[in-house]
């Protein structure tokens, strides 16, 4: 995905499919050092760390670095980084368990963003099928993440209390011993793993593909009530 802004990174997306962020954050680390980058190349690294932080449910960091990201990505009129630090914002905000709390006006604002970078998207012709698909992905599932947050707005005062966008992905029926490998690939709550696509799902160790539909069915299930 980060491959696009700087050859390096491609190693670095390799070692967090391995779940290796410690080593990811070193070859980052590596790079920054050694290789004179320009402000596009540096804003990768800082939103690749971002991505890094929220994996291992560092989401006060990511935040910090997402939204310094987006501000500098706008400066420098790079749509793609504006794209890239969305989702990592957004990203951030969800792993917080901002998004429950949020004003509607703020909820509205989140899904403008989210809007805007799927039109930028359809504009950037240099971007490889496979990169398109996985940012498509994120913006889908951050989006129906905010759609089922407004929804929970709506009802009593006692609903509105229920922390259903932090249910953490251990409660949902039929998890067992794959919730570590799920939050390893970024599924911690109900809410995460309810709006996931199937083939990403099946992606991960010891999940095949009518597994992921059953867990997408039970995650549902338990964010509805």
């Amino acid at each position: 995905m980060f491959g696009i802004y700087l050859e390096g990174l491609r190693q670095v997306e390799d070692l967090m499919e391995k779940s290796e962020y410690e080593q990811a954050l070193h070859e980052i680390n590596l790079l920054e050092k050694g290789v004179e980058l320009n402000e596009t190349e540096k804003l990768a690294c800082m939103l690749i760390t971002s991505q890094i932080m929220n994996r291992t449910g560092n989401f006060d960091k990511s935040l910090m670095l997402s939204k310094f990201a987006f501000r500098k990505s706008m400066d420098l009129e790079n749509p793609l980084l504006v794209v890239d630090s969305t989702i990592s914002f957004l990203e951030s905000i969800s792993g917080l368990g901002i998004l429950f709390d949020a004003s509607k006006k703020e909820l509205n604002d989140f899904t403008q963003m989210i809007e805007r970078s799927e039109e930028i998207l359809k504009t950037i012709q240099k971007l490889s099928k496979n990169g398109r698909e996985i940012r498509t992905d994120s913006l889908t599932k951050l989006n129906g993440i905010i759609k089922h947050s407004v929804i929970k707005k709506v009802p009593s005062k006692e609903e509105q209390k229920k922390e259903i966008l932090t249910i953490p992905v251990e409660k949902i029926k039929g998890v067992g011993q794959k919730a570590s490998s799920l939050k390893e690939a970024g599924f911690k709550s109900a809410s995460e793993l309810a709006f996931a696509k199937p083939k990403d799902l099946a992606k991960i160790k010891g999940i095949g593909e009518a597994s992921a539909k059953k867990l997408i069915a039970a995650a549902k299930e338990l964010i509805e009530g």
